[in-house]
Formats: C-alpha cells, structure tokens, sequence
C-alpha cells in the first residue's frame, strides 16, 4: 500500500491535500501519472500545502463550469429511431458513443468515462442515462428509442 497526497477532487470523500492509502499500481499506474495525486512526502504534503489555494480554485472552476454543461444536458432530450422487432427488441443498441457523440452534436463536450449507461440500450422506450461530471455535479439525460412503426 502506499500513501498519496490528493492534488483535486475526483472521489466525493477525497479532498485536496488529504493523504489517502491506496494500492501500490492504483498510485503508480494511474494517480501520479495523471496528475491526480503525489507520493506523501514531507516535502510533496508542503508544497501541496502552499498550492491548496490555486488548487481550489481550479476545482471551484471545473465544480462551476460542469454545473453549466449539466443544466444543458438536463434540457436536452434525446430521440432516437432504430429499426425494432414487434416486441420492442432493437436491430441495434444505443452505447456510450452514440451519448457521447450526441451531446457533441449540441457543443457539450463529455468524456466517455463520464456517461454511466450500464448495459447498451436494446429496447424501444424512454431510458435517463446518469453522467457524472465532477465528485459534486451529476445530471441525466432522457432518452427515448423509438421504432420507425411505431412513431407513425
């Protein structure tokens, strides 16, 4: 196990310049490259200590600039056509791509790892789709799959 210094929020209990434990390959492979966190050293706890201002203030940024895309997704609404048997089964199935792909059609602009869809969307019907932007900001997207018979 190893101990890290958080550099900005992404899990909703870790704060920035907490020190947390975790895996060794979860800190080497993934926190510390991405610049998420740093190993918990006496000199990386100080020097994050002098940059926790501009830290936060970077995340209250990012807090605010995802609470306006999550106000844009809410209003969105996403309807779709696919080929469907005559129980409601899809030829096809709605993914992640097809959200993200859809949102950037509209100028919203969201990773893949944001939308949490679950399994692929394989029948006709009215479906709302989670997508986690920041630890604080979440929204949903509505989404209906309808059949070419039936929106006659």
């Amino acid at each position: 196990m190893a101990k890290v210094v958080v550099l900005e929020k992404f899990k909703k209990n870790w704060e920035i310049g907490t020190v947390v434990t975790v895996k060794d390959g979860y800190a080497r492979n993934y926190l510390i490259p991405s610049g998420k966190a740093k190993f918990a050293t006496q000199k990386n706890i100080e020097e994050i200590k002098s940059l926790e201002e501009s830290l936060l203030k970077k995340d209250d940024e990012n807090k605010s600039n995802a609470s306006v895309t999550a106000s844009k997704i809410n209003a969105l609404k996403f309807i779709k056509e696919i080929a469907a048997k005559d129980n409601g089964e899809l030829y096809g199935s709605i993914s992640v791509t097809d959200i993200v792909t859809f949102l950037g059609e509209n100028d919203i602009n969201v990773q893949k790892k944001f939308v949490k869809l679950g399994n692929k969307i394989k029948t006709t019907g009215e479906f709302s789709v989670n997508i986690d932007l920041h630890p604080e900001v979440n929204c949903s997207l509505d989404i209906e799959i309808l059949s070419p018979k039936t929106s006659d």
